[in-house]
């Protein structure tokens, strides 16, 4: 199973992941996604799931191929199910 990454989303655009305790860019996120990881972006004030933001940029500035689109769609919706359930 792969790992899951979490990263925080700052309001100036600024993406900061905690497992490489380093700021990141959309580029290295998409490399992540690419290699099949899960990306989970976390809203630094709220505490929000803004994943669903970050990929429609990550859609503005990259091609992402179908088959990895339907995947990230995929895992974000089971995510959103999993924690409508446990609320």
């Amino acid at each position: 199973m792969k790992k899951n990454f979490i990263i925080t989303y700052y309001k100036n655009r600024k993406l900061y992941s905690h497992d490489a305790s380093r700021y990141v860019n959309l580029s290295e996120c998409k490399e992540l996604i690419d290699a099949g990881y899960n990306v989970k972006f976390i809203a630094h004030k709220t505490g929000e799931d803004v994943t669903e933001h970050c990929l429609k940029e990550m859609l503005c500035k990259f091609s992402i191929p179908k088959n990895i689109l339907i995947t990230i769609v995929k895992g974000v919706t089971n995510e959103s199910t999993k924690e409508s359930i446990t609320d």
